[in-house]
């Protein structure tokens, strides 16, 4: 694909009976230096909308905001745009992951955040990260689901302020939102190492699983998000006491901040549907998936590099999910959801032109963030999700 240096591409691929393509022309500011993304801006997969991560660029004037206010509107009006493109709208939306490069923004981009919403807000994850393409102050992207949703509330618990809901059934799966060590009891941060705030953060997601008529073995993916990922070492024994194989998924990054000072978060997705793993010739490992099918969503654990050149990087990500995909009967074509995290923003470009060498054909929806760590000093990281389609 040819860059157009006046023109934003958005690629919206439907991905039902088949795969279509269409491309929205916008214009963008001639002065701006800013990186085109190689990516789609939505996908939809049946009642699944899949929309990247949205900064607060303006289209208009190529320009971000340097008001967290102001900045948060945008990037709220950049999903709008996409959702509304696919005949979606904010009540559709069952999860978002907030990114913001200042985590003492949090309250100022909750105000604004929650104008968005009516009577039920989604999901939510939100994480304090080192930096966003373009440097955006915040960026935001979700997945919505046509039809009926039930709110999920653990026994006890009632709707609070907070602009999220603990966990959103849609159809068959159930989206739950970012997650801490919060004593049921005292409201306040449990004390103690990182095994105590693992073992009562998995305590508080399996209410939210109890609620939801689901156990630990419905979970079909994880993010563990750390403020020092050297804790990620320790999570395995407590990890292993809450799980059954086939396990989760799983994805640990290390962020700049969490909400309450939290040394860890964590998010998941459930599913009521058969679990069928899948190695693709790639080693099994005791304490998570490396593919899980579930339905027609294949989802993938965090695949780190951090040799070679970033396209030697991507390359190997591409390679190694490759097999995976290939074993499922699946190509990169099917890859709807990619998310990126990336140590130096440097690399951005590089990991940008690597992509779309690789993701020519149709490009998978993508969120791109920068962390001041990884596990085992990697240099990237991917998750994935892909779907069983018709082609």
């Amino acid at each position: 694909m040819h860059r157009i240096s006046l023109l934003k591409l958005e690629r919206n691929v439907f991905c039902t009976a088949a795969w279509l393509i269409t491309l929205f022309a916008v214009p963008v500011t001639s002065g701006s230096d800013e990186i085109v993304p190689f990516r789609s801006e939505s996908i939809r997969c049946g009642n699944t909308l899949f929309v990247s991560g949205q900064g607060s660029r303006d289209a208009a004037t190529g320009e971000h905001s340097t008001k967290i206010a102001t900045a948060t509107r945008q990037a709220m009006l950049n999903v709008q745009r996409a959702l509304v493109g696919q005949g979606y709208d904010f009540a559709d939306v069952v999860a978002a992951t907030v990114w913001l490069t200042d985590m003492g923004n949090y309250s100022e981009m909750n105000r604004v955040y929650r104008t968005f919403f009516g009577d039920m807000y989604p999901t939510r994850t939100t994480l304090g990260v080192s930096g966003l393409p373009g440097d955006s102050m915040v960026q935001v992207a979700v997945v919505a689901v046509k039809g009926a949703k039930k709110p999920i509330y653990p026994a006890g618990m009632g709707k609070g302020n907070a602009p999220y809901t603990p966990g959103i059934l849609a159809e068959e799966t159930l989206y739950l939102s970012g997650s801490v060590g919060l004593d049921p009891a005292t409201g306040a941060l449990v004390e103690g190492d990182i095994v105590a705030h693992v073992t009562q953060t998995l305590q508080n997601i399996g209410q939210v699983l109890e609620a939801a008529e689901m156990k630990f073995e419905n979970v079909v993916s994880s993010y563990f998000f750390f403020e020092n990922v050297d804790d990620f070492g320790g999570i395995n024994e407590t990890w292993r006491s809450f799980t059954r194989q086939p396990r989760p998924c799983r994805l640990p990054v290390g962020v700049s901040a969490l909400p309450l000072e939290s040394p860890l978060e964590v998010t998941m997705v459930a599913s009521r549907n058969d679990r069928r793993p899948f190695l693709g010739g790639t080693p099994p490992s005791d304490n998570y998936s490396r593919g899980l099918q579930s339905g027609e969503l294949m989802y993938f654990p965090g695949v780190f590099q951090r040799e070679g050149s970033m396209q030697e990087q991507v390359d190997a990500i591409l390679d190694w999910n490759g097999k995976l995909l290939a074993a499922a009967d699946l190509t990169l074509e099917d890859v709807v959801e990619v998310r990126v995290y990336m140590t130096d923003r440097g690399d951005y470009e590089a990991m940008d032109k690597a992509f779309e060498r690789r993701f020519h054909a149709r490009p998978p929806t993508r969120a791109t963030v920068f962390v001041p760590r990884l596990p085992a000093n990697s240099k990237l990281m991917m998750g994935w999700v892909a779907v069983k389609s018709d082609r």
